[in-house]
């Protein structure tokens, strides 16, 4: 990747535009209006939905598919979207309007998502990926007909309720899929439709114990999951520990380590509430911790566990909603792309190769509410965002024309304040060439 003056922005080529700018209830006639397209449900009042208050349908995240030809989104209305994008994306310098291809509703919030890592457009048997709604088994979902094709349940052996996963993660052969939950690590074989979990591996030896866990392992819910090159699973906590488990997670626990004192040192100060996203570098050497409520982005260095390098500061996203960031490999040193809450993505360069704390060395206005996603393509040529936060309006005070899980995870605590909601919201999705 190209280094670039910090004040240059990249060029827009893709945007959704106005189309999510407007209430939950009205995408849904919005996108039942558009040619080709059905309502995928009985649009629902937001009125019922939010108290007598009307919620904006925010993106909460976006993901690309491994061969660079489509974006996965989850949105606020519980709809993940597939977005296919055109072919001549890149050309001339028009900016174009970007539409799902398909829409696959759930009654429920989608807690997370997974896509098959061998997608390929052109080989539709490819097309996969899994979803977590809340209190239903993991769905596995074609990205170009949203009809389900297998389901996996997770049920709690003694209460015999669902599990609802908080992420999810395909191994690199794609045979088989992790889940973090409370305390729990499951893998499960794809072949197997219908059924549960190979293997349960409890992150502590029991939750009995006077003192959880008995100081072994890490207690909470299991928010994140990344396997390096090397076979190693990381596995991030919403107690704000890390997880290190051999053999993509079928082995023993290699180091447990806590991010909890990263902020209580000279040169720290970024903040934290729980671990939300954790990256390898593609070295497989260095970790990247991201958590909610940050202002920045932690560095380890995992030869020796435990071992921080360094921070990012200056992030912006001391919420509690997840602002998710990515790892490129730039041939000169990692760089890390991340949005804030103000609407500007930044870039630090070289992140591993640098002690202490760093600055972005890059950053432009991408979205007029927080970046919920900075996702670059496998090129490395382009990067999507995606952004919204809860904008809660009394029933009628926002134009109809033009228009939460009890604690979801993904916008917990995101509603704007009230200056900020008498302003039209953000909620859209863009391609960027970079």
């Amino acid at each position: 990747m190209e280094s670039t003056s910090s004040s240059t922005a990249p060029l827009c080529v893709g945007s959704t535009f106005d189309s999510f700018n407007c209430s939950t209830s009205e995408s849904a006639i919005r996108e039942a209006a558009k040619p080709g397209q059905t309502a995928p449900h009985e649009p629902r009042s937001d009125d019922d939905r939010f108290g007598g208050h009307k919620n904006t349908n925010l993106f909460k995240s976006a993901q690309w598919s491994p061969d660079g030809t489509c974006i996965l989104t989850n949105s606020e209305d519980n709809h993940l979207r597939t977005f296919v994008l055109p072919v001549n994306l890149l050309e001339g310098s028009i900016r174009h309007e970007v539409s799902p291809y398909s829409i696959l509703p759930s009654a429920e919030p989608v807690y997370s998502t997974a896509i098959y890592p061998h997608f390929n457009l052109q080989d539709p048997s490819t097309t996969l990926y899994l979803s977590a709604p809340r209190d239903h088994p993991i769905r596995l979902t074609s990205a170009l007909h949203p009809t389900l094709l297998a389901s996996y349940p997770l049920i709690s052996p003694t209460t015999e309720k669902y599990l609802t996963p908080h992420s999810l993660l395909f191994t690199p052969s794609g045979t088989r899929f992790l889940t973090g939950s409370d305390c729990l690590i499951s893998i499960f074989d794809i072949s197997r439709l219908g059924s549960g979990p190979i293997e349960r591996h409890a992150t502590i030896p029991s939750k009995r114990k006077k003192i959880v866990g008995g100081g072994v392992g890490m207690k909470g819910i299991v928010s994140c999951l990344n396997i390096s090159r090397t076979g190693l699973l990381a596995a991030g906590t919403f107690t704000r520990n890390v997880g290190l488990y051999d053999s993509q997670g079928s082995g023993g626990c290699v180091a447990v380590f806590s991010v909890a004192d990263s902020n209580n040192n000279e040169e720290g100060g970024i903040g934290g509430a729980g671990i939300t996203q954790v990256l390898w570098s593609p070295c497989g050497t260095y970790l990247y911790v991201v958590e909610r409520k940050s202002d920045g982005v932690l560095v380890y260095d995992i030869r020796v566990a435990g071992r921080r390098l360094g921070c990012l500061k200056g992030r912006k996203a001391d919420t509690n909603q997840r602002l998710g960031v990515d790892v490129v490999d730039a041939g000169t040193g990692d760089e890390i792309w991340a949005g804030g809450t103000d609407g500007v993505v930044r870039v630090w360069k070289h992140v591993a190769q640098t002690e202490g704390s760093q600055e972005a060395v890059r950053e432009w206005k991408a979205h007029d509410d927080p970046v919920t996603s900075t996702v670059v393509h496998p090129s490395g040529s382009v990067v999507a965002t995606c952004s919204g936060q809860r904008h809660d309006f009394p029933s009628g005070s926002w134009g109809d024309d033009n228009e939460s899980e009890d604690s979801d995870p993904d916008t917990s605590d995101s509603t704007c304040s009230s200056s900020l909601a008498k302003s039209r919201p953000d909620n859209s999705l863009k391609i960027w060439w970079i």
